[in-house]
């Protein structure tokens, strides 16, 4: 993959609009100003997602694995 992080950043992005209205509308039920929820559920979901989606297209082809010959 040629750019990790921008691919990071959009997968990141999906994550935390889907999380973050998906936190916002489940939390209407019950809090009257549920934006204030849903919006730090959103962001925190999103940089989790960019951490962990940047880690993984990083990684280098460590194996745990050892071989001998």
């Amino acid at each position: 993959m040629r750019h990790p992080l921008f691919a990071s950043f959009a997968v990141g992005l999906a994550a935390a609009l889907l999380v973050g209205i998906a936190v916002t509308e489940l939390a209407a039920r019950w809090i009257a100003f549920s934006l204030f929820v849903g919006i730090p559920t959103g962001v925190l979901a999103g940089i989790i997602v960019i951490a962990v989606t940047y880690a993984l297209f990083t990684r280098r082809g460590t194996s745990t694995v050892e071989t001998t010959d």
